[in-house]
């Protein structure tokens, strides 16, 4: 018998290993860069190894010659279903972070997250977390060439602060060259109201010497620390702003609009950027507000989206944003509005109140 002289080497030789796989290379691009000194995301990592995992399929050998005949899939659909809550146990998280961490992969481009409502054994569940695998992204992240890896590096290793820390002015139209309907006029009103405490806040800021970059990663940290949004960003715009676009994974949908099926149509792109904007006028306000017939004000919807937001992590009010994206859409087509605005408002109202997280609710159908 051949023996390597270390016997820890020697005993090693007997055992063999199988199970997920970590390239060293995902430690240098998957790296969470809206830190302050960036490190590698390795729940994340851990993450994105298990699904790839489960996405290599099995193979099928002939018994008499050995040879491969095929190929097998390991789970049962067409996708790979997990909940957050299966997530957190297996990688001793908590659900939060699970979340948090699919997210990131989601911004990589790597995994995407597919919502769909099944049934089993007579029940109806509702958005039921399914993974799908992005191979042909996964390659270029994990096999990058030697011309392509500084654009890699540019481009996908920053994801976080690409995505999440971009805080444009609160006057600004995304993506202006699209929009030719109606929600033009509704953003400049939308845009008006929130100028109404800008002045203080603004002179405010500039005193900092803080630029929107510094003010949103500065808002990120201030959220994800006290896991919520504090009362103070009421008499901040620029600060609600950012806070919103965060928590609503924003700055993602401007980017790739066309690649997530919920904004697939250029209508439904407006009216997410009417929403997201409206609820950061309801959240900045002064006095009291009336939406759906039921008065309120600004600390009362912060308290809303506080509580629909899940610990304030990147993308926990996407969840609701897209419920009431639905409501709107289906209104808008059954109904003449006139007031986009006003209507927008109420129809986020009264998803902030009906909202439930579904975190601790997910079915784990395998």
């Amino acid at each position: 018998m051949f023996r390597t002289g270390i016997p820890t080497c020697d005993q090693l030789r007997e055992i063999t290993f199988s199970g997920n796989v970590i390239p060293q290379i995902w430690y240098r691009v998957f790296v969470k860069s809206d830190l302050k000194h960036p490190k590698p995301h390795l729940l994340a990592i851990n993450i994105l190894a298990d699904i790839v995992y489960w996405y290599r399929p099995r193979e099928i050998r002939d018994e008499s010659s050995g040879q491969i005949i095929g190929y097998q899939k390991k789970f049962r659909d067409d996708l790979l279903q997990r909940s957050y809550t299966q997530i957190a146990e297996q990688f001793g998280c908590s659900p939060r972070q699970a979340k948090d961490a699919v997210v990131f992969l989601e911004q990589m481009g790597v995994v995407r997250r597919v919502f769909r409502t099944i049934e089993a054994k007579g029940m109806v569940y509702n958005n039921v977390l399914y993974i799908d695998l992005d191979v042909k992204r996964l390659r270029e992240l994990t096999y990058p060439t030697d011309e392509s890896t500084s654009a890699d590096a540019s481009d996908h290793d920053t994801p976080v602060s690409e995505f999440c820390q971009r805080g444009d002015e609160i006057s600004s139209e995304p993506v202006s060259e699209i929009r030719h309907t109606n929600t033009e006029n509704t953003i400049q009103e939308i845009t008006t109201e929130n100028s109404i405490n800008q002045s203080s806040c603004d002179n405010e800021e500039r005193m900092d010497g803080l630029n929107d970059s510094q003010i949103t990663e500065q808002v990120i940290s201030e959220i994800t620390t006290l896991q919520q949004i504090p009362y103070t960003y009421s008499q901040s715009p620029k600060k609600m702003q950012a806070a919103i676009r965060w928590l609503c994974e924003y700055d993602f949908y401007m980017k790739y609009p066309c690649e997530k099926t919920d904004l697939k149509t250029k209508d439904r792109f407006d009216n997410f950027v009417l929403l997201v904007n409206s609820l950061v006028s309801m959240a900045t306000r002064t006095g009291t507000q009336t939406y759906s017939g039921e008065q309120t004000n600004a600390c009362a919807v912060i308290d809303a989206i506080n509580a629909a937001s899940e610990c304030c992590g990147c993308g926990t009010l996407s969840e609701m944003i897209f419920s009431a994206l639905d409501d709107f859409t289906d209104a808008l087509a059954s109904t003449h509005i006139k007031n986009y605005a006003g209507y927008a408002k109420s129809v986020l109202w009264n998803s902030l109140n009906s909202y439930r997280v579904k975190l601790n609710t997910e079915l784990a159908v395998i």
